[in-house]
Order: C-alpha cells, then structure tokens, then sequence
C-alpha cells in the first residue's frame, strides 16, 4: 500500500532528478492554455533559474522566424493528437538577445472522451524536455573553433554594435590554406586533419598577439577560415594584422616522417557604414581572396571596387570549364621539339587549348590556374595526358619503318604529380592508348617538387621503372635547382626562355646557357632550349651543343591536322623543316 509519506518522498525525488537534470521540462494544460517551464528551461531560454508559468507564447514568440512555422505545425499536430511524439530542433532568441539551438522532445498525454466507452480519447495535456545544442550546433567539430553560424551571429551583432556606437575599427579576413587537396593526397586525411588543427591553432596565437579578445576565429568547410579582426581602424592596420598571421601560418609543419611548408591565400574586407548585414562582409572577403588566387600563390589583397564583379565572372567561368571539360571543348595544339643540328622534328610538347563557344579559342594562362584553384586539373589533366597518348601513337603508325621516333611531353601539374599512384595511372593511360613508355616525356616543375619531397622522390622513381622520361620545366628559375638535379632522376632540363631570349645582345646569358649546357653533359642529361625565336639565338645554341630546342622561330603550335599533314608528307629521315624565316 503506497502511503502518503511514500508519495511525497517520490515527488522529492522526481523533483531532484528534474533540477540535477541538463535538460529543460516544459508541460502545457491544454484546456486552460496554461504552460510550466522548468528551472533548467529557464535558464537554458536565458532567463532567472527559476521555474515559471506562462502560456505558450512566451516560448513561440523567442523562436526564430525561420523555425516557428515547423514548430507551430508539429506543436499543433501533437496537441490536436495527429502525431504521439514530436521531436524538433530550433533556434531561440535568450534574454541578451542571443540566438541558442535547442532540441525539443514532446509526448502527449490523453483520457477516455466523457461519455464514450468506445476507446475515443482527448489529448489534455502536451509535455517534454528541452536539450541545449548550440555547442554542437555552433562548434566545428574538428578544430572546435565556432563554426559558419557563429561567425554570421557574431558579425550581425558587430554590425549592430557598429551602428549604435560608430565603432567600425574591425575587418573580416578569410584565410584559405592553398593546395590543401594536394596534402590530403600525400599525406591521407589524418594528416590533413592535423594541418587544420595546426592552422587552427596558429590562427589562435597569431590573433591573440595582435587583438583584443573580442576576435573571432571560426572555421567554414575544408581549409577555409574567416577571422573578424578587432581593433583594426583602417585597411593598412589590418594588412599589417593579416601579414603577420601569414608568417605564422607560413612555418613548417611536421607529420610523421613528412614535412609540409603550408601556404595561405587571405582576403580582407574593412567595414565601414556601407554594410548593413553580415553576408555582404563576407561576401567582400570571399571576392578579395578570390582575386589573391589568381595572382598566385600566398597572395593578400584588400577588397575593392570591382572584384565582385570579376568573382562572379570567374564563377562562370568555373562552371564553364567543367562544362567545356564534359563537351568535348578542350583541344590539344602541339609545338614541335627540334633536332638542332639535322632540322628535323624530334618530337611534340601538348599544350592544351579551349575553344570557348562565346569567347573562342582561350589560351591556358587564362583558365589553367583556375583549374587548379577548383580541383579540375585533374579530370581536365588526364584527359590531356591521354589524348596526347592517343594521337602520337596515331602518328608513329603514320611514320615511315625506320624514321625517327616521336615522343610527346606533356606537362604535369603540381596537384596531378602530388596524386596517389600516379605511376600506376599512367600505366593504364599507356596501356589503353597502346603507347610505348619511352615515347612519352612527363613535364614538371620545381615547385611541384617542394611541398613534398620524400614522396615525390618516390613518384619519380616509380616513374622512371615505367621507362618513362621525366623533364625537369623551367630550369633556372627555381632557387634550388642544382639540388633537386642531384637529387632527383630527371633525364633532360627544359632552360627557362628568359635565358634564351637575353642572349641576343648579353654575354651572360650566353654564359649561364653554356654552363647548363656544361652541367647537364656531366650528368648525362638531354637539354632542351624554351622560347628560341631569332635565327641568331638558335645558331647560337647549336655551337654551344645544345640538341634540341623550341620556339616560334621554328613553329608556333599547331592543331593536330596540321601536325598529321607534316608527317604524311615526311620521309625516312624524318620531318625536315622548311626554309624559316626570321620572326625578329
């Protein structure tokens, strides 16, 4: 029998389980409209920890406006006994005015309709608990900076603050750390998560030098973060402020056996009267870091004028690509090698071309760099890489028995060359396209080489077991070229075509030729000299022994049917040019 002192203990012991409890208990008498609200409610909705009874208005009217219509429906629908449980998840606007995600969990609670004995019932009573999720909500779980939605309502609330107070000494920076794809590849997903938490943690202690404690850090999708930079009156202060977080961000980081000198590109937008909400900020930093990509790597730029135009031009113009990509737009022109001393072709470099329907035919500075931003060098660099195969295993079949071998190069960015299994890929485009290994020439540059080295070794070496050769492109241009010869196993240097078009009138230049010549001969490697464009510099490197060279005084590069045309019409001892003129 259960006493009245057992009741009560009962009720004293719900009543602590409730108050030890995180969550927040709602109930609602339906038939008086009457609603009681928890102390832990209470305090959750911001309010004095005490509990209160009010109607359901004093919950709805706090719910945000793009939450209260599902939230009313579900409320609704559980007290007209539509639905047993209900289950929702919303904003609430506390007492300081601050947005707090909650989730909410309902029961209703039913009786025998009066008069019925048939099993009808009426809903009487609605009640459930109330869990604080902004934490979850508002928190990047990985580096548990607050996340996009936090930063919006941290800036709205800036924004405010600015306008009541005049106080518009703060910017947004948007910070990307460059070729992050590329460090997911080579160093897995665990180690791209350990640079995020490196990032994130440099940001932290780059800020706190420079600012107040009102800055805010917060991390968006992938390698993104956006700081709100406090205390910064003018743009020059927050270049100053962003400069010195670069350096930071810009040391060595260390995973495992692998090092990783990570970049950044940033983007500042200064606040001023002008803005009125919080997405027009971010917008103008998401256009300035835009406009930095595409000056090139570890680039600051301020917002101006003119940049959000250009940003959306170049959306389409990303949008265009990946379309061009599918559609067969893409074209490869090929720019003859040249035997120096017999005047007959040696072989191809490819250069991919793209014949814009609007635009027509655009040159790959325009849309190269931009491919590589977005991720689509890669699609857009195997189609490249096995188109080239395709067509010179087209031509060698066109080739007299006993003429020359063709071989093609083909450039490989530093994204494609910092792929996993890339040997293994080039395998399978050889063997698709039934080209030899030794007919194909992989192009890569210095810096493809430098953000890590351990395992480009490893590609490279892989590489060379295929019988594939490897150009070292550029050459010169690098501050450590003479290394990375000892150290890596290219077969042939590519001399950059800044030397080769200063020999016309300076002894030195033609003195830093010779020496390359000189270097690559002791380390039994081919040369080929870029960007040869006057009678003179090409005489000139034929004395100094270079053998092969390209440039417009030869050939400007050609589609492929003209390319054909030349080879029906060559003879056994290969394509021999006709007489050249002078392009001085």
């Amino acid at each position: 029998m259960v006493t009245e002192l057992d009741e009560k203990t009962s009720d004293q012991r719900f009543r602590l389980a409730v108050e030890a409890s995180l969550d927040g208990f709602w109930q609602v008498e339906l038939s008086a409209n009457v609603a009681h609200f928890s102390q832990r409610w209470q305090a959750i909705a911001g309010f004095e920890p005490r509990e209160h009874t009010a109607t359901l208005e004093h919950w709805i009217e706090r719910v945000h406006p793009d939450d209260r219509p599902r939230f009313e429906t579900e409320l609704r629908a559980l007290s007209a006994g539509k639905s047993q449980r209900m289950r929702n998840e919303h904003r609430l606007r506390d007492r300081l005015g601050l947005w707090r995600w909650v989730s909410v969990r309902g029961l209703a609670e039913r009786t025998p309709l009066d008069g019925h004995n048939d099993g009808r019932s009426q809903v009487v009573r609605i009640a459930g608990s109330m869990t604080d999720q902004t934490e979850r909500r508002m928190t990047d779980p990985l580096t548990g900076l607050p996340n996009r939605e936090f930063f919006i309502e941290h800036l709205e609330r800036r924004l405010e603050q600015a306008r009541v107070e005049g106080d518009w000494a703060f910017a947004v920076l948007s910070v990307a750390i460059e070729r992050f794809k590329m460090v997911n590849e080579s160093l897995g997903y665990h180690g791209g998560d350990a640079l995020l938490l490196e990032a994130a943690s440099r940001l932290t202690e780059a800020t706190a030098q420079r600012l107040t404690s009102e800055s805010v850090i917060a991390r968006l999708s992938g390698a993104e973060f956006l700081v709100c930079l406090e205390g910064v009156a003018s743009e020059q202060e927050a270049i100053g402020v962003a400069s010195d977080i670069y350096v930071t961000l810009r040391k060595p980081f260390q995973w495992r056996s692998q090092r990783v000198a990570p970049s950044a590109a940033m983007g500042i937008a200064k606040a001023d009267e002008s803005y009125l909400h919080p997405d027009e900020l971010m917008r103008d930093a998401d256009a300035a870091i835009t406009e930095a990509k595409t000056l090139g790597r570890g680039r600051l730029v301020c917002y101006s004028s003119g940049m959000r135009e250009r940003a959306v031009a170049r959306l389409k113009m990303e949008a265009d690509l990946e379309q061009a990509i599918r559609s067969g737009e893409l074209v490869l022109h090929y720019q003859p090698e040249i035997d120096l001393a017999t005047r007959t072709i040696a072989g191809f470099e490819a250069l991919v071309r793209w014949r814009h329907p609007e635009r027509g035919l655009i040159p790959p500075g325009e849309f190269i760099p931009l491919a590589e931003e977005s991720g689509l060098i890669l699609p857009l660099g195997d189609w490249g890489l096995t188109e080239a195969c395709r067509q010179i295993a087209a031509w060698r079949a066109l080739s007299p028995k006993g003429g020359p071998p063709l071989r093609v190069s083909v450039n490989l960015s530093a994204t494609q060359f910092g792929r996993p299994g890339l040997a293994e890929h080039i395998a399978a485009v050889l063997a698709t396209t039934s080209l030899s290994a030794d007919n194909l020439r992989l192009e890569v540059t210095e810096s493809s080489l430098m953000s890590n080295p351990e395992t480009a070794l490893e590609t490279m070496q892989d590489l060379k077991s295929l019988g594939v050769g490897l150009h070292m492109d550029d050459f010169g241009t690098g501050y450590s070229s003479l290394n990375h010869l000892h150290s890596y196993p290219f077969d042939t240097l590519k001399i950059d075509r800044s030397f080769i078009q200063g020999m016309g009138g300076k002894q030195d230049s033609v003195e830093i030729v010779g020496t390359i010549l000189d270097l690559a001969r002791s380390l039994g490697m081919d040369v080929v000299a870029e960007g040869i464009e006057t009678a003179e510099q090409a005489e000139r490197l034929t004395s100094l022994g270079c053998r092969l060279g390209q440039g417009y005084y030869f050939f400007r590069p050609m589609d492929a049917a003209t390319i054909g045309a030349m080879l029906m019409a060559a003879d056994n001892q290969g394509c021999r040019l006709p007489k050249i003129a002078s392009v001085n």
